[in-house]
């Protein structure tokens, strides 16, 4: 069998060792993993994606959990990689992808960047590597700026430092640590209020694949577990991405935590131990010091997130709730089916208790929480089912539950089914829902894509969602539904038409400029986007889009608005050059459209097009030599309608912002 594919490759292998594994591009996978972007999307995501590219999986050891949480590969493509793996042997090459059922070129080289044979030397993977980046608006914000009575709000210097170290061993060891300092946070060393220099350090040291112990972290780790209910690190898309394969979450168990973003991961030491053939344990602790707005010595109001402590004010909530987890999972994992029981108990040295008001009468109130959870995998012919179900010490119980499937080598469908009682309390969650947090929801989600041939394919979403007590800003119970379609045709290699439309439809209370007694209305936001991308030549390429977004309140006038953006790229030999000029018109913020911006390796940035103005940007990079690279970006904003540049004391008192950021490698 094996000599029979390798006679039918024969043309194209003796032409070329092996397929040169590609440069990841993250600008075209957020762009068609993430079609509805949003301010949702963090600089986790891209971390996580990023990790998956530097260190590849080996294809011959591959498990469907990893291969499936990479969201490429449909479930008709999976069972026919499995199959022919187990019928043909492990796989010699590459180029042998070709042979598998049910794989095309575009998914192929969608897969390359992030996969391996195990006996080849893996491109541009260096063993060690040291990111140090430099970044900061050119013009002074209105907090390096002195108030009334001539005092600096923000107490440090206006610009942003960023470090990270990593190093990898046989693609079992990885070792590294993290360290940013935001644009305002002072350089102090005090240990009372928890300064020690530089504001942020992560580190870790992770071990795989050792005798019978499968992963053991120190430092900081996440937990990637069920379906997300209980803890939810590692790379997931979730609601408003790609619309069949992002709704099922991989169970990755224990992963190394590296971002800069300064929440949602643990920080102690986790491991996982092989029991018998099918069963694995994993423990963890974690004891680490999280933000809070401090009320007294004994009590916290919330748990802040940004990350920033630049005022006296954020520097008082720095690290003043001491956080203590720890738990156990047990997992069954057979050929086609799994199972897990997690436990999970949270400890805060000071009681939370939030504000008095009638949406947060079912929020979590103490110092003590615990929850349990039961999930479950089962793959049945191209049919793979999923669930997971957990009960906090409240009593709240949440559930999701859903099926992938490919209903033929066209058709592709998924269908999850969620609800988050309104007394749930999971601290670490992130699964599937259309809140921010899963707590007080119920829906139905049902997504479909249809791929007659290789140049054409369709994909859309609808869901429908309940609330059945108040949120914030929403005085009732409240419901309403949202729906995406997405249309691509490839009609060569080197081309691509895209097409969406958008639609959403929630319950809000009006605003105070709109109404002078409370009263809960129907908002509808929609949003229509066209883009064509066109390889001009191996150096050229060219990107062009049209956005448009509406938002409205029953009964009042729709705030609009449209962005035209033209993106060109450039690349040859040791140079790439990426650059971009839009145009953007909206009524208000109400209506501003997001579009991803492409960035210094390991970078985010996703703005938010909002009044009337220009937005350019150039990103540089340069390879010095085999060890040395480096990149430059240089990005400014222009309004036309306004004479300020942000809010608050992020403020810029002219009409324009420009921002440059400087970055160098060094791998060894």
């Amino acid at each position: 069998m094996k000599w029979f594919i390798f006679l039918c490759l024969f043309p194209l292998t003796s032409y070329a060792q092996e397929p040169v594994r590609p440069e990841l591009d993250p600008n075209t996978l957020i762009e068609n993993l993430l079609p509805n972007q949003s301010e949702n999307i963090t600089e986790d995501v891209l971390d996580n994606l990023y990790q998956l590219f530097q260190q590849p999986l080996d294809l011959n050891a591959a498990t469907f959990e990893e291969l499936s949480a990479l969201y490429i590969l449909a479930e008709q493509q999976l069972t026919s990689f499995f199959q022919y793996r187990q019928q043909a042997g492990p796989l010699v090459s590459l180029y042998e992808l070709q042979a598998i059922p049910d794989f095309d070129l575009q998914t192929i080289q969608r897969l390359l960047p992030f996969v391996r044979i195990q006996n080849q030397q893996v491109d541009g993977s260096a063993a060690q590597y040291v990111l140090l980046r430099y970044d900061r608006s050119l013009e002074l914000r209105r907090g390096f700026t002195p108030d009334t009575k001539g005092n600096i709000r923000h107490l440090g210097q206006p610009y942003r430092l960023f470090t990270r170290y990593k190093g990898y061993a046989n693609h079992q060891v990885s070792f590294g640590f993290t360290a940013k300092h935001d644009a305002g946070e002072p350089w102090t060393w005090q240990p009372a209020t928890h300064s020690y220099g530089v504001d942020y350090i992560s580190f870790h040291g992770f071990v795989q694949n050792y005798g019978k112990i499968k992963r053991i972290s120190i430092g900081d780790y996440q937990l990637q577990l069920g379906q997300g209910l209980l803890t939810a690190g590692g790379f997931y898309l979730g609601k408003g991405s790609e619309p069949v394969l992002s709704i099922r979450r991989s169970q990755l168990g224990i992963r190394p935590y590296t971002s800069a973003t300064e929440y949602g991961f643990f920080r102690g030491v986790a491991t996982t131990v092989q029991l018998a053939r099918q069963w694995e344990l994993t423990g963890f602790y974690s004891r680490i010091r999280r933000d809070a707005n401090r009320i007294d010595s004994f009590t916290v109001s919330s748990l802040q997130t940004s990350g920033l402590h630049r005022t006296a004010a954020e520097i008082n909530d720095k690290a003043s709730l001491l956080s203590q987890d720890w738990g156990g999972h047990l997992r069954w994992q057979g050929r086609q089916a799994s199972l897990g029981l997690t436990y999970l108990q949270t400890r805060y040295d000071k009681r939370l208790q939030r504000a008095d008001r009638a949406y947060n009468q079912y929020e979590f109130m103490g110092q003590t929480n615990a929850i349990w959870e039961f999930n479950y995998t089962y793959l049945w012919r191209n049919m793979n089912f999923f669930g997971e179900v957990g009960r906090s010490s409240s009593g709240g119980v949440g559930l999701v539950s859903g099926v992938l499937t490919s209903f033929s080598k066209r058709w592709d469908g998924s269908l999850i089914f969620r609800r988050y009682d309104r007394n749930f309390h999971s601290f670490y969650a992130n699964a599937f829902s259309e809140n921010s947090r899963n707590i007080n929801e119920t829906g139905l989600y049902l997504g479909g894509k249809y791929t007659p041939n290789r140049r054409w394919q369709v994909g859309a979403y609808l869901d429908y969602f309940r609330f059945p007590w108040l949120k914030y800003l929403v005085d009732q119970p409240s419901q309403g539904f949202g729906t995406l379609i997405r249309g691509t045709y490839r009609p060569r290699k080197t081309a691509q038409w895209t097409i969406q439309a958008f639609y959403e439809q929630k319950e809000k209370n009006l605003p105070a400029r709109l109404s002078k007694t409370p009263l809960v209305t129907t908002i509808a936001r929609s949003g229509l986007w066209m883009g064509f991308d066109q390889d001009l030549n191996r150096k050229w390429s060219l990107n062009s889009r049209i956005l448009y977004a509406c938002f409205s309140y029953r009964g009042f006038a729709p705030s609009q608005g449209f962005a035209l953006v033209q993106d060109a790229k450039f690349h040859s030999g040791k140079l790439s050059l990426t650059g971009r000029l839009a145009y953007f018109h909206t009524n208000d913020y109400d209506s501003r459209i997001y579009v991803y911006e492409s960035d210094v390796l390991a970078a985010f940035s996703i703005p938010a097009y909002a009044d009337v103005g220009w937005r350019s940007y150039l990103l540089v990079h340069y390879g010095f030599s085999k060890h040395w690279d480096g990149w430059l970006r240089l990005s400014r904003t222009q309004l036309l309608n306004q004479p300020t540049v942000g809010s608050g004391l992020d403020e810029i008192p002219h009409s324009y912002r420009t921002d440059v950021k400087v970055q160098l490698r060094y791998r060894w």
